[in-house]
This record gives structure tokens, C-alpha cells and sequence, in this order.
């Protein structure tokens, strides 16, 4: 399936005409990296927001727990990954974490007392961490992170130096 063909067919993830239109605006306006690096669309996000996004791997996330979860702080903005993963699976959580704070999405601080985080919780400005996609926020991060990594696999298509991992991440999103 191409992109426009996926891009059509997210009424399938359940996506409001609303919710559609804006990632389709996000996504035209986002300059993803050619060739595409997970670290470089994260330095590019951060200068848009005006702060810095750190990377954190976090062992002991447990299946109960979200496999990544980003926490806005007052200063700056952390993407926590759980360190047992793929390096495929662990660019698309970044790129789940990063289409949160692309879209705006808020969320309370109740996640903050359920994961090994060792903020103190008024700090927490904003925490958001997925653990199924049963709402629409979710749903619409999800949608936009995939978006992004099919956008960028197939603008480097011709480019066999397209990182592999990103190249199978394509593969398995064009699948839908």
C-alpha cells in the first residue's frame, strides 16, 4: 500500500475528519531528515519547541507498563524507552513520543505514581504514555507516527542506504 493509499485509509483507525485534517497539516509541515535519522527528527523537534528532548533508556518497564512515555517538564521535554527492545521497535516509540508533542495532546499526572520515574511529581507538567489505543489520542499519535516513518521510507525508497530498520518498519506499515 502506498502512503496516499494509507493516508486514505485512516478513517480505519478511527480518526475524526478533524483529527485527520490536523495530522495531515503536521505531517506537510514536519521536516523529516533525508536520509531519515530518529536522532536528527528529534534535535529538529526540539528547536521547533524551543527546548531540548532528552532520550532516556528505562529498565524495569514491566507488560503492564507503557513501552515508552514522554514527560514534559518545565525546562525540557524526556522520552523514556523501555532499554529491552529492538533499535526498530525503539525509533517507532520515539516517533509515537514525538507525534504526542506534535499534536499538542496533554494528559494527567496519574501515570507519573504507576512508572519507575524518579521526577518529583511537581515537576510534571505533562506526562503521556501509551499502554493500548483504545482513545482517540492515542489512535492519532499512532497514526502520525506511522506517517512519519512511511513518509521518510519512501522518500529515501531509491536509497539503499536507508537505515534496514526503517526500511522493515516501512515493509510492515505498508502491509495495512
Amino acid at each position: 500500500m502506498s502512503l496516499g493509499e494509507f493516508m486514505k485509509d485512516r478513517d480505519s483507525a478511527g480518526l475524526t475528519p478533524g483529527r485527520t485534517s490536523r495530522v495531515d497539516s503536521i505531517l506537510d509541515q514536519l521536516d523529516i531528515p533525508d536520509p531519515f535519522s530518529t536522532d536528527e527528527l528529534v534535535r529538529r523537534v526540539a528547536e521547533m519547541r524551543g527546548r531540548p528532548i532528552h532520550l532516556e533508556s528505562m529498565p524495569g518497564i514491566t507488560s503492564e507498563m507503557p513501552c515508552g512515555f514522554w514527560v514534559a517538564l518545565d525546562d525540557m521535554d524526556l522520552i523514556a524507552v523501555e532499554d529491552a527492545t529492538s533499535p526498530m521497535h525503539r525509533d517507532h516509540i520515539v516517533l509515537h513520543e514525538l507525534s504526542h508533542m506534535l499534536l499538542g495532546h496533554e494528559a494527567g499526572q496519574d501515570l507519573h505514581t504507576r512508572l519507575p520515574l524518579r521526577v518529583a511529581p511537581e515537576l510534571v507538567s505533562r506526562m503521556l504514555g501509551r499502554t493500548s489505543y483504545e482513545n482517540a489520542i492515542e489512535r492519532e499519535a499512532e497514526t502520525l507516527a506511522g506517517l512519519i516513518a512511511s513518509r521518510a521510507a519512501q522518500r529515501s525508497a531509491v536509497d539503499r542506504s536507508t537505515p534496514p530498520a526503517l526500511r522493515r518498519m516501512n515493509t510492515v506499515l505498508s502491509g495495512y
